[in-house]
């Protein structure tokens, strides 16, 4: 067992490196990543098995009976909250490439220290792609900013890519400002306000599909009827098998995050 244990450390800790490889960051945006969870499972997975080895102590047997209760009580509480999460994560409100829209917003998903979209952002860029061949009329806001620690804005290198699929550079607005999902949904609401000369309120009226990723799409939806959005609906691209693991887990803090931040502080707010 102690070896098993010790290999899903090695394993964790490799995955972390995988991760980072695979999506080259500047320093400091790869010193902050959020994958490096893998690595601290790893290492505390890793030290504390060969701790016990070592010495023949074991932290769980030393805790008195109300600690053990405790622990279990907040891992269990854990455990359930993430899997309803995951739940909700999983049942996103969907339609099928055939169903016509108004607009599309496609959100960015990251850019490397090179400004290369990673695949999964690719993966939505090939879904949107396909959905406005479908389509020939409607548009499309493609947003993404210059997140932290990175050169370059998503949203330009985005259009870029739709443009040599295939798709009129007429048809695609770009948003370059927004740093997450609040502001992916909120500034291209704005922007296609302005460039097809339409209140707030009539665009949030339209019939608007988000395409994103399949792990991200329940939060941009539950975002979007926070903010005010009437008649929306998503289109999910997959997710390399590599990723998975790491999104899904990334996802449920941040699903969890964002119901926290509604329950106690009511936004985001409705957009105007």
């Amino acid at each position: 067992m102690n070896v098993i244990i010790i290999v899903i450390g090695i394993l964790s800790i490799v995955y972390d490196f995988m991760l980072i490889i695979l999506n080259p960051g500047t320093f400091l945006d790869n010193l902050t990543a959020f994958s490096h969870i893998w690595s601290v499972l790893g290492i505390l997975l890793i030290f504390s098995t060969i701790f016990k080895k070592k010495k023949g102590y074991s932290f769980w047997k030393n805790w008195k009976k109300r600690t053990k209760v405790l622990a279990i009580s907040i891992i269990s509480i854990t455990v359930f909250i993430a899997m309803i999460s995951l739940i909700f994560i999983l049942n996103p409100k969907k339609i099928n490439l055939e169903e016509e829209c108004d607009y599309v917003i496609l959100l960015g998903g990251g850019i490397d220290k090179d400004g290369n979209l990673p695949k999964t952002v690719q993966l939505r860029v090939d879904l949107a792609y396909e959905y406005m061949k479908k389509h020939e009329n409607v548009k499309c806001v493609v947003t993404g900013g210059t997140l932290k620690w990175l050169p370059y804005p998503e949203g330009p290198e985005i259009k870029k890519q739709l443009i040599k699929r295939g798709i009129e550079k007429d048809r695609i607005y770009v948003e370059d400002k927004a740093l997450d999902t609040i502001q992916n949904l909120q500034k291209s609401v704005i922007l296609l306000s302005e460039k097809e000369n339409k209140s707030i309120d009539e665009i949030l009226k339209s019939k608007i599909v988000i395409i994103t990723s399949n792990f991200h799409l329940r939060r941009a939806e539950r975002l979007a009827k926070k903010m005010g959005f009437k008649n929306y609906y998503g289109i999910a691209s997959k997710t390399p098998m590599f990723y998975i693991l790491h999104n899904y887990v990334r996802e449920i803090c941040a699903y969890l995050k964002l119901n926290l931040r509604i329950i106690f502080t009511s936004k985001p707010e409705i957009i105007k």
